[in-house]
């Protein structure tokens, strides 16, 4: 790990250099480093990093893409934040916390880190088996919930469900901060009352556990929606589809945010434009390397951001005419 924050240090000095001088917005055939922030290996971040670079590296000129295997979301965030990274995978939430320094990122200069494409939707599941105790969001004070492991993004998405519900952990509810896989055999075992996560849908370890033992997904009704998103603007809503997990035959009504790209602010905006231009152009190619990107359209690029785009990506949805571009815009530029 040393070993790779000083070479990406390194990089990130030659990245500086280099844009110093270039004239703004003009990027030479020679060579700027770009490295995404993904997840570990095997992940479906680092797959999705890896295709794009590979995409940006064959169709555009004077730029060279890594993808970047990382520990996740928050630690790519603070990378950027460190410029060690130049863009990244995130969530929508880390992205607009990250731009607006607020949340995990208090304290950090603001409006450094933009929004650049939203890539495949992720849904908030409240899990509980289907005879236990706990029916609603009204049903979980005083109970043992599962929260997400420290460090993942689904632990910051369970404490933001647990404070709009008014509910303070090891005060009025018991919270057991674990991966996902060990929620759901806890819940299993009788040793957990509900499981929070924000994931991709279907979550495997969850259809595991109706193999096992018959659950519920808890719906978010819209009055708590609408307090929800006030107090966090990225989440919007979604459901779950039925008959996704067995014995959830219906449409669950809940929220979400979407697994998407982060760019740093000072990466030009004529590069920013030709690499969006690139991976849009080549969506068909990249749906062969991993199927979310079956699911990017010009209809969905937005998904979930607050922060406001790169004046790069901005050029390219306004050129495409992504639907709603300019009321993001105005609702961004506030």
């Amino acid at each position: 790990m040393k070993q790779r924050t000083k070479a990406a240090l390194l990089r990130g000095a030659l990245f500086a250099a280099t844009m110093a001088i270039v004239p703004t917005g003009v990027v030479r055939a020679a060579d700027v480093n770009i490295s995404i922030g993904s997840c570990p290996v095997g992940c479906s971040a680092y797959t999705w990093s890896a295709g794009i670079a590979d995409v940006i590296n064959r169709n555009v000129e004077g730029v060279r893409v890594t993808a970047e295997e990382t520990k996740g979301y928050v630690v790519n965030v603070k990378l950027l934040q460190r410029e060690e990274l130049e863009a990244s995978m995130a969530t929508s939430l880390s992205g607009y916390q990250a731009y607006a320094a607020t949340g995990n990122f208090k304290g950090a200069e603001k409006g450094q880190i933009l929004s650049w494409m939203a890539i495949v939707p992720v849904a908030m599941h409240v899990i509980a088996l289907a005879d236990g105790p706990v029916k609603t969001l009204d049903d979980l004070k005083g109970k043992r919930v599962g929260m997400g492991q420290p460090g993942g993004v689904s632990m910051l998405d369970a404490d933001a469900l647990m404070e709009t519900i008014g509910l303070k952990p090891d005060v009025d509810f018991q919270p057991f901060r674990v991966r996902l896989g060990n929620m759901t055999s806890m819940l299993a075992d009788g040793n957990l009352d509900v499981a929070i996560w924000n994931g991709s849908f279907p979550l495997p370890p969850v259809k595991k556990l109706t193999a096992e033992r018959d659950i519920r997904l808890l719906p978010i009704p819209d009055e708590f929606f609408a307090r929800h998103q006030a107090a966090n603007p990225p989440y919007f809503r979604l459901s779950i589809p039925g008959k996704l997990y067995s014995g959830v035959d219906e449409p669950t009504p809940t929220f979400g945010l979407s697994n998407g790209l982060v760019i740093l602010k000072k990466v030009p905006e004529d590069l920013v434009y030709r690499m969006t231009k690139a991976i849009f152009e080549n969506l068909d190619k990249l749906k062969g390397v991993h199927p979310a990107f079956g699911r990017v359209s010009k209809e969905t690029v937005l998904n979930g951001f607050a922060a406001p785009l790169h004046p790069g990506a901005l050029r390219y949805y306004r050129e495409i005419g992504v639907p709603g571009i300019e009321e993001f815009v105005k609702r961004t530029s506030k």
